[in-house]
């Protein structure tokens, strides 16, 4: 039925249709979208058959060259006549970016013939082996063929439709091949050398030139097609994402050279921020491509590449005109380049002829703004050695000028010297002077804090020695009358045994007498007297013994020494102050360290009689009062805690406790020596002294001294 349904189009009154659509081709390639017309399918409903069925159905416009970004299908209609002698013809297409390209042949037996070049498919899947898109058909001499095309695409669409013979394309490819090697070449060639001088300078500006020279060179031969025929054969696809993603990194290092070779953010500031949004609109355009956005990135990429070209040149001539050089070679070299672009962009717009001029103006322009740039690069290194030599012979003129000065200096530098030693050693007698004054009044002070301690200790030792001599003294009186009574007793029985013989007579008078005199009730007195006097004694050994221990002469050695028996010296010294205060003990087992033992006593001291001090400013002479003693041994490491529920610390003045001269007690009653003392002495056992306190509920003193020290 398709068969016959053609043989009747064939005979339909064909010739009623409006548009002239009849192509003469004599020989010469002949750019045909002018004379054909287009029809814009933004449904994709239409096919080829509806098309050759009825083509007055459809509304044909004025085909033209560039359709700009349009996601709607574009068909096509044309017939050709062949007037010349070679029957091998193509449609050749000088765009390999169209997605989707479809020749449709309307045969003479009805039949519909169609050869198509998809981007995405194989390469080597293509009815011809050219970077370019070629469509090839057979037409004889004086043969007419109706013929229907179909386009898609999601970057530009520029339909440079062209009729003309194989062999011409042939030729024509391999020139286009030249043409395009030779511009690799040139890009091989600047990309090597300028990588070498970047190994050799290591300036920032040639590495980010070599990477635009590599994406700018793979960019061109991208948008010419030789990457999907050489790299991307088999996979349309990354080329697809590769005609976008390529140039826009072209642009990005562009951005990034540009900054660093003519320092905009140094001269062109405000500038400088434009251009970096054109930078992040270049990787946006980038991103978008890998990410599948064929249509925004590709309308993007155009918009920067527009904005870019021109705000770069703008930017450059303000950087010239400050007296920058290198700006005017990146002037030159830039303008080559937007002539290239420009007869590229011109061709599409049909506003210049499609030649190899503006064929190829592109890459050219390519390569001499590549080798311009690098010219204008080695330019700047040799501007910044001139002026680095200038800099050096400034630095050396200068270098000259400050030895004159400084040889002119040295003499007036070095009575200034002689003048001011002078003053110095009379200065550093001063304050010999003065560091003598200030130790001796340092040993005043430190000689009135041991004073006061002494004050302490004599009135808790006459106090407690007190007591027990008050045993001795009160029970020597008794204990001589019961001694005399018992010397009168043994004379009237001496006496008696030498006067009278009489045995009986004799004990009956010894027991009258020891009657009289209460004997029994006069030894049970006489062993209380010698109980007391004897724990009298002992008490006042325990005293002295304490003492000792607490004012040893050994301060300044460091010795093993007991801490509790320290500890308890000082308690008993202490005693006479404590009145109502309960001591709680909590001893470890293990209580020698290597210590100062008259220093660390000294510290015992200061701590218990603040104690005492709060305790009694809390209670007064009532009980309730209570100081825990608590010692524990943890590895290397010795703690004591000092603890009372007393008038507590406010937290304004903890930081001040152990400052020299801080008291708060009344005048007269304390140098505030004693703390500061303490705390010198924790830190020569390389300890550490803590304080923890609340008002009204009393202050913790922590202790730490390390175990052993080296003796």
């Amino acid at each position: 039925m398709r068969k016959y349904l053609f043989l009747i189009l064939l005979v339909n009154p064909f010739f009623g249709f409006s548009f002239d659509s009849r192509i003469n081709f004599k020989g010469e390639k002949l750019l045909i979208i002018d004379n054909i017309g287009i029809v814009k399918d933004a449904e994709n409903k239409i096919s080829a058959i509806d098309i050759f069925k009825n083509p007055n159905a459809f509304k044909f416009q004025q085909g033209q060259l560039n359709l700009d970004h349009t996601d709607e299908v574009i068909w096509t209609y044309f017939e050709v006549l062949n007037q010349q002698n070679d029957s091998n013809l193509c449609i050749r297409i000088d765009h390999p970016l169209l997605d989707s390209i479809s020749l449709f042949t309307l045969n003479y037996d009805g039949t519909i013939t169609e050869i198509k070049c998809n981007i995405l498919d194989d390469f080597d899947k293509r009815a011809y082996p050219s970077v370019m898109i070629i469509l090839p058909f057979q037409l004889q001499k004086g043969e007419v063929k109706k013929m229907v095309m179909r386009f898609r695409s999601t970057e530009q669409m520029i339909l440079p439709v062209q009729i003309d013979k194989i062999s011409e394309v042939r030729s024509y490819s391999n020139t286009r091949d030249i043409i395009y090697g030779i511009f690799l070449g040139i890009v091989m060639v600047m990309l090597f050398y300028n990588l070498f001088i970047y190994t050799i300078t290591r300036d920032r500006s040639y590495l980010y030139y070599v990477i635009y020279i590599f994406f700018i060179g793979i960019s061109q031969i991208t948008l010419s097609g030789h990457t999907h025929q050489f790299l991307f054969a088999n996979q349309g696809d990354i080329y697809k994402y590769s005609i976008v993603f390529l140039p826009a990194m072209s642009g990005v290092f562009a951005v990034l050279f540009l900054r660093n070779f003519m320092q905009t953010h140094v001269y062109a500031p405000m500038q400088d921020k434009v251009i970096l949004g054109i930078l992040i609109g270049y990787l946006t355009a980038g991103i978008f491509r890998l990410l599948g956005f064929y249509h925004t990135s590709s309308v993007l990429m155009d918009l920067m590449g527009a904005i870019g070209g021109v705000f770069v040149y703008y930017t450059t001539i303000i950087i010239y005109r400050k007296g920058q050089r290198s700006a005017g070679f990146f002037m030159i070299a830039w303008t080559l380049f937007i002539i290239g672009i420009l007869s590229f962009v011109l061709r599409n717009l049909n506003i210049l002829p499609f030649n190899t001029f503006t064929s190829f103006g592109m890459p050219a322009g390519a390569a001499s703004e590549i080798i311009l740039l690098s010219f204008a690069l080695a330019d700047r290194i040799s501007t910044l050695q001139k002026q680095k030599r200038e800099k050096e012979e400034e630095a050396y003129q200068a270098a000259l000028e400050n030895q004159r000065i400084i040889r002119e200096q040295n003499i007036i530098l070095e009575k200034m010297v002689s003048d001011r030693t002078i003053e110095l050693t009379e200065s550093n007698l001063q304050l010999n002077y003065t560091l003598k004054d200030l130790k001796e009044a340092q040993s005043q002070l430190v000689d009135q804090e041991k004073m006061a301690s002494l004050g302490q200790l004599t009135a808790g030792i006459a106090h407690e020695i007190n007591n027990p001599i008050n045993f001795v003294t009160s029970n020597i009186s008794p204990l001589k009358r019961d001694v005399k009574m018992i010397l009168e007793l043994y004379n009237e029985v001496e006496a008696l045994a030498k006067t009278n013989p009489d045995f009986k007579e004799n004990l009956k008078k010894i027991e009258e007498l020891k009657s009289e005199l209460d004997f029994d009730y006069l030894l049970v007195e006489i062993q209380h007297l010698l109980k007391g006097i004897d724990e009298g004694a002992n008490r006042t050994a325990e005293i002295v013994k304490g003492l000792k221990i607490f004012s040893r002469t050994d301060e300044d050695v460091m010795k093993k020494a007991d801490i509790v028996e320290g500890i308890e010296s000082t308690l008993i010294i202490l005693n006479n102050q404590m009145g109502k205060i309960e001591v709680v003990r909590n001893f470890a087992k293990e209580t020698i360290i290597d210590c100062y033992p008259g220093k660390l006593n000294q510290v015992f001291l200061n701590f218990i009689s603040n104690s005492i001090y709060a305790i009694k400013a809390k209670f007064g002479s009532d009980s309730g009062g209570k100081i825990s003693i608590t010692t524990k041994q943890d590895r290397d490491e010795f703690f004591i805690y000092f603890e009372d529920n007393g008038i507590g610390i406010p937290d304004e003045i903890q930081g001040k406790l152990f400052d020299p001269f801080f008291t708060t007690k009344p005048v007269g009653e304390g140098t505030g020596l004693g703390l500061s003392i303490a705390y010198q002495t924790v830190l020569k056992h390389e300890g550490k002294l803590s304080v923890f306190s609340k008002v009204n509920e009393g202050a913790r003193f922590e202790i730490k001294l390390p175990v052993h020290h080296k003796l």
